[in-house]
C-alpha cells in the first residue's frame, strides 16, 4: 500500500512539473508572437523587448542565460531575434520549445507579408497604409527600449565597486562612435562622409578581439599592440579614406582571429574532458536533428508540387549561413543568389518585396524568403503552390537561423566557468547598449522616411516620434510600469494616425 502511495505522489510530481512547462511553453509562444508582431527596427532592437519579457516579466529564463544567448546570437549568422527565441525555448522545454518559440518570433512578419502578397491584392494599399502609421509611434516606443536598455546596463556597472563603469560607459561610447558617424551627422543635417562607419558584425568582431586578446595578459606591450590592430582594422574596415595597403582589409581579420583564439585555447587549458565534450555533442546532435527534421517537414510539400524549387531551398538555406551582418546586408545576400540568377525577376525584388520587409515587422531574412518561397511558387504552380513556397522559404530562415546558433549557444553553456565566455558575457551589455544607440538614431530617420508615404512632413513625424518617446521613458523609467503600458499606448497613436492621414 505504502508503494502505491509513493508512486502515485511521483506521478503527481511528474505532471505537475510536465503542466508547469507545458504554461511556460504556452506563455513564451505568446510572448514571442507579441514581440513578433511589434519587431520594428531590426534584430538588435528586439534584444531588451526580448528580456523585458522572458527574464523581466515570464522570468523563464534568468539574466546570464539570457546574456550567453545574446552572445552566441551575435557571433552567429542568422536572424538574431530569432535565434534568442529559439535560445529560450530550448532552455524552457527542449527541442520542441526550441523550435515552436522560433518560429512563434518569425511567424507575424512572414504571414503579413504574405497576406499582403496574397490575399489583400487590391487593398494592399490600405493594409500599407495602417502598417506605416503604425510603425511610427511602436518604432518610437521601441527607440524607447533600446535607451532604457542601455541606461540599465550603464547603471549596474556604475553599482560594482571595481569603478567598471568607466570602462562600461568608454566601451559604449566607442561602439556608438565607429557606427553611429553617419546617423549623428544625418541627425545635425550635415553631409559628412563617416571616419569610421562600421558595420554592426565589424564593430562586434572588434569587441571580441579586444576582449580576448587581453584575457590572459594587459601588460603594457600587448595593451599597444591591441591599441594599433584595433585602429589599423577600423581604418581599413571604415571609410576614411586614407591610402591604407589593400592587403590590410584582407589579412587583418585573420591575423585578430588567430590571435584571439590563441589566448581562447590558452584558457581553456585542460579542461575539455572526455565527459563534458560528449555531454555536448549529444545536445548538439538532437537539437540539429531537431533542425533538420523540422526543415524537412516543411519543404517536403514543396518538392512534391515543384521538384525544381529544390533549388530555391539550397539557395536560400545557404544564404541563412552566410547572412552575417543584419538584415540590410541579407538584402544583397538575396540580390546575388536569386535576382541575378533568375530565378526571381529583379521587378519582384526591388519593386515588392525590398519595399514590404522593410516595413513590416520581423526578420528582414525570415520575411524575405517567405516572399521569394511565394512569389517563385505562385509563378510555377498558382497560389497554393506559393503558399507552399512561402512555407518552405520561412523553415528555411527559421532552420538555418537555428542550427548555427545551437551548437555555439550549447558551446557556451558547456564551458560557461571559461574565461573566454565569462569575458564576453561580462562586457556584452555596454556592447549591445553603443549598437542600440544607434540604432535608435535609425529609427528615428526611419520614421522621417515614413512620413513621405502618409503625407506627413518629416517635421510632424519626428515631433509625434520625441512625444511618445518621452512618453514611454516617462512611464518606464519614471513610473517604472510594465512595458506591455507605453506598448498599447503606441498602437493607440498609429491607429489614430492611421484615421487621420
Amino acid at each position: 500500500m505504502e508503494g502505491v502511495l509513493r508512486k502515485g505522489r511521483l506521478s503527481a510530481l511528474v505532471a505537475g512539473r510536465s503542466g508547469e512547462k507545458r504554461r511556460a511553453l504556452a506563455g513564451l509562444m505568446a510572448s514571442m508572437l507579441r514581440i513578433g508582431l511589434i519587431g520594428f527596427g531590426g534584430g538588435n532592437a528586439l534584444i531588451p523587448v526580448i528580456e523585458a519579457e522572458v527574464v523581466k516579466g515570464r522570468r523563464l529564463i534568468t539574466e546570464r542565460d539570457y546574456q550567453e544567448d545574446v552572445v552566441a546570437a551575435s557571433i552567429t549568422p542568422g536572424a538574431l531575434p530569432v535565434e534568442i527565441a529559439a535560445g529560450t525555448g530550448q532552455r524552457v522545454a527542449g527541442s520542441l520549445g526550441m523550435i515552436l518559440a522560433a518560429v512563434a518570433m518569425a511567424l507575424p512578419g512572414a504571414l503579413l507579408l504574405v497576406g499582403i502578397l496574397s490575399f489583400l491584392s487590391g487593398e494592399q494599399a490600405e493594409a500599407m497604409h495602417v502598417v506605416q502609421s503604425l510603425s511610427i509611434p511602436i518604432g518610437a516606443f521601441i527607440m524607447s527600449l533600446l535607451l532604457l536598455y542601455t541606461v540599465k546596463a550603464l547603471r549596474a556597472e556604475a553599482q560594482a565597486k571595481d569603478g567598471s563603469w568607466k570602462g562600461a560607459l568608454a566601451i559604449t561610447a566607442a561602439i556608438f562612435l565607429l557606427t553611429g558617424e553617419a546617423n549623428v551627422y544625418k541627425l545635425l543635417g550635415l553631409s559628412l562622409t563617416p571616419f569610421f562607419g562600421l558595420s554592426t558584425l565589424k564593430a562586434l568582431g572588434l569587441s571580441f578581439f579586444l576582449i580576448l586578446f587581453f584575457l590572459n595578459d594587459r601588460s603594457r606591450g600587448r595593451i599597444a599592440v591591441g591599441a594599433v590592430l584595433s585602429l589599423l582594422f577600423a581604418l581599413a574596415e571604415g571609410k576614411s579614406g586614407l591610402p591604407l595597403p589593400s592587403f590590410l582589409a584582407v589579412a587583418l581579420p585573420w591575423v585578430m582571429t588567430a590571435l584571439a583564439a590563441r589566448e581562447v585555447v590558452h584558457s581553456f587549458g585542460n579542461s575539455c574532458e572526455r565527459g563534458r565534450l560528449r555531454t555536448f555533442l549529444r545536445g548538439a546532435v538532437e537539437e540539429g536533428g531537431a533542425w533538420l527534421a523540422f526543415l524537412a517537414v516543411s519543404i517536403l510539400p514543396i518538392l512534391l508540387a515543384v521538384p525544381s524549387m529544390a533549388d530555391f531551398v539550397a539557395r536560400g538555406y545557404f544564404s541563412s549561413l552566410i547572412s552575417f551582418g543584419g538584415g540590410d546586408a541579407y538584402l544583397t545576400i538575396a540580390d546575388g543568389l536569386f535576382v541575378a540568377t533568375g530565378i526571381l525577376p529583379e521587378a519582384a525584388f526591388f519593386g515588392l518585396l525590398v519595399p514590404l520587409v522593410n516595413v513590416l515587422p520581423g526578420s528582414i531574412l525570415c520575411k524575405m524568403l517567405t516572399g521569394i518561397g511565394f512569389v517563385v511558387g505562385s509563378a510555377a504552380g498558382g497560389t497554393v503552390v506559393g503558399l507552399f513556397g512561402a512555407v518552405a522559404g520561412f523553415a528555411v530562415s527559421v532552420s538555418g537561423s537555428g542550427l548555427l546558433f545551437g551548437l555555439v549557444a550549447r558551446l557556451i553553456r558547456t564551458y560557461r566557468e571559461q574565461k573566454a565566455f565569462q569575458a564576453i558575457s561580462r562586457w556584452i551589455r555596454p556592447i549591445i547598449g553603443g549598437l542600440l544607440i544607434n540604432v535608435a538614431l535609425s529609427l528615428f530617420h526611419a520614421n522621417a522616411r515614413v512620413a513621405s508615404a502618409l503625407a506627413l512632413t518629416p517635421y510632424l513625424a519626428e515631433a509625434l516620434t520625441l512625444i511618445v518617446l518621452g512618453a514611454s521613458l516617462y512611464l518606464l523609467l519614471v513610473r517604472h510600469t510594465a512595458p506591455t503600458r507605453p506598448m498599447l499606448l503606441a498602437g493607440a497613436v498609429g491607429i489614430i494616425l492611421s484615421l487621420v492621414y
